[in-house]
């Protein structure tokens, strides 16, 4: 992450904080994120320098104007004049990030061969806030590639459980004794 997607991050919350909006700017950003990580070429259009200024601040209006809080349509609508509508995406992780400090919220990544049943997702959820103190906020990914188990990645940690990581550390085990 860039130190401008920081301070972006970082000055957007501070306002949103000082408005009481943090939590509807933090959802509506989730909501961009997710939009412009699905289509990158709407980034690429408010950055072309093949459009005047006017012309990118105009689509950010009508495109979102009204459908955003002011705070966000107007950071927006700077970052495009400035062109560095690029940033938006990692501004936009920076942001959770401090809203889900402030609140002790843990985001973890749940990788498995398989989708976790909820009974399992519940038991994990709980045995993971348990351990940290913290609110668990579960992002569930499906990789075949495990074979089995699961592996957690949370704040810079990864905890590998899975099959495939075991078979690999059996592998090398050989191999070293082999050599």
């Amino acid at each position: 992450m860039t130190d401008i997607a920081k301070a972006y991050g970082s000055t957007l919350y501070e306002l949103a904080n000082e408005a009481n909006a943090v939590d509807q700017i933090n959802e509506e950003l989730a909501g961009l994120r997710a939009i412009f990580e699905a289509n990158p070429r709407f980034i690429s259009l408010l950055g072309a320098p093949t459009l005047k200024k006017e012309e990118r601040i105009e689509i950010v209006d009508k495109t979102f104007g009204g459908k955003v809080h002011p705070y966000l349509l107007n950071f927006l609508k700077i970052i495009t004049e400035n062109g560095t509508v690029g940033e938006f995406i990692d501004t936009a992780k920076d942001f959770r990030d401090r809203y889900n400090f402030e609140r002790g919220i843990e985001t973890v990544v749940a990788v498995s061969a398989i989708p976790l049943t909820p009974k399992m997702e519940k038991q994990l959820v709980k045995k993971l806030s348990d351990l940290t103190g913290k609110t668990i906020q579960l992002e569930k990914k499906v990789d075949p590639d495990c074979k089995g188990g699961i592996r957690l990645n949370m704040d810079g940690l990864q905890l590998d459980g899975t099959v495939k990581h075991k078979l690999d550390a059996i592998r090398a085990s050989l191999l070293r004794v082999i050599a």
